[in-house]
């Protein structure tokens, strides 16, 4: 069963220039952070990065000591075992609901799990309704 929960990305301009994606991925694995997810893409004459990894603190220090300016944005990071058609359920269920997905992005490692992240109109609501157990006073 899918499990949602509040998580914080680090948003992240870089140059634009062939390797920058390898130096700040490479700042974060000098540090030990795990990347969970990561989107990456060009706006105007800089690249951005969005990424969600195990430790924000460590990662944000670790990026702003290598010289990036990171900015954190909340988010909802939803996780479950990797299938054919699991975030498009997840993008379904969310719409049904009327949430409006902003934007999202996902990782895999195989069958084993994917981590996908949402930005929506009411992340609050995303967590409700992925989490059962405490719509029916669990957990």
């Amino acid at each position: 069963m899918a499990k949602a929960r509040k998580e914080m990305e680090l948003a992240v301009h870089i140059g634009n220039q062939p390797g920058e994606l390898a130096k700040l991925l490479s700042s974060l694995s000098n540090a030990d952070v795990n990347v969970l997810a990561y989107c990456a893409y060009s706006e105007h004459d800089q690249g951005v990065v969005l990424l969600v990894t195990n430790d924000i603190f460590r990662a944000r220090q670790a990026l702003e000591s290598s010289g990036y300016n990171c900015k954190a944005n909340p988010i909802v990071l939803v996780s479950d075992a990797d299938h054919v058609g699991a975030v498009a359920a997840l993008g379904a269920c969310l719409g049904a609901a009327g949430i409006n997905i902003l934007y999202s992005y996902a990782s895999s490692s195989g069958a084993e799990e994917f981590h996908a992240v949402f930005k929506t109109n009411d992340d609050d609501a995303v967590i409700h309704l992925l989490n059962p157990a405490r719509r029916h006073g669990g957990i």
